[in-house]
């Protein structure tokens, strides 16, 4: 996936006609956000601790249109209502969005250890500036909360700040996603950081991203031919497996009135749908 390809991915987040952040598609119908940009569209409390209802109103504003499609969250990790709070898993959301334009695509999502020193690219809609810009910089180390520190290393340009939060961290030496923003130090007025939840944070607070991420290792490594066919075989076991999930949460339908079980049920049959699709796509390139 090249840079203008992952562009296609990026969502802003309204409270009516305002953006309060950023997410990104990760796979068809799912993106990533944070927990505070979700709050302040639907005006609740980052810690709420329950997964909010709602509908929030998301567009593609890298793809020329206006249009604007409904989310809702399927995934919650609120904000620690605790002050400096040194949990990693906190402030994430994951949002489904049912219908999506026909050109926008996810973006390639890595797990890396090896960050330090990259150079970055982030997109947010700072205050009074709705259309959006980039903000470039160098990823730095880790802190004691696991979140990566992103460095301003330029004099001129934009910084990140608020505006900014659920970003997708664009790595240019991996092309590829390797975080999410999630805050900007403006505590100290001549800083010019800001903090990235890692990939390796995200895989964990929302399992089913594990399927999705690419790992460097597998960049790395040169494919023999001779894998190829244990591949296909791994793939197409893979969708038996899944068809056979499809069948069994069916018949749990069947056997339960409980509306939010029966919620839930569909979603994992959405899910185990969307991971036979894109098989089916994986298996037409054998």
């Amino acid at each position: 996936m090249d840079f203008n390809a992952h562009k296609t991915s990026i969502i802003r987040i309204f409270y009516h006609d305002q953006v309060v952040g950023i997410g990104f598609l990760v796979s068809e119908h799912y993106a990533l956000t944070c927990a505070h940009v979700v709050a302040e569209a639907l005006l609740i409390d980052r810690t709420t601790p329950s997964c909010p209802e709602g509908e929030i109103n998301v567009d593609f504003p890298l793809l020329n249109s206006t249009d604007k499609f409904s989310a809702r969250v399927v995934c919650w990790h609120p904000v620690s209502p605790l002050q400096d709070s040194e949990e990693a898993i906190e402030d994430i959301a994951v949002l489904k969005l049912d219908h999506l334009p026909a050109s926008a695509h996810p973006t390639r999502v890595i797990l890396s250890e090896n960050l330090a020193n990259n150079r970055f690219k982030v997109f947010g809609c700072p205050r009074k500036v709705s259309f959006g810009v980039w903000a470039t910089g160098v990823l730095s180390e880790q802190n004691a909360k696991q979140w990566f520190q992103l460095e301003d290393t330029k004099v001129t340009g934009y910084g990140i700040e608020a505006g900014f939060s659920g970003s997708p961290v664009w790595n240019e030496e991996l092309q590829g996603v390797v975080g999410m923003v999630v805050a900007a130090d403006r505590k100290r007025e001549t800083a010019k950081v800001a903090f990235m939840i890692s990939t390796q944070i995200l895989v964990k607070a929302w399992v089913y991203l594990d399927s999705i991420v690419i790992r460097t290792k597998e960049i790395e490594k040169p494919v023999k031919p001779g894998l190829f066919s244990a591949k296909k075989k791994f793939l197409e076991q893979r969708k038996r497996e899944l068809e056979e999930n499809v069948e069994a949460v069916r018949k749990q339908m069947g056997f339960t009135s409980d509306l939010s079980k029966s919620r839930n049920l569909e979603q994992k049959i959405t899910f185990y749908f969307e991971k036979i699709e894109e098989i089916d796509r994986e298996l037409g390139g054998f």
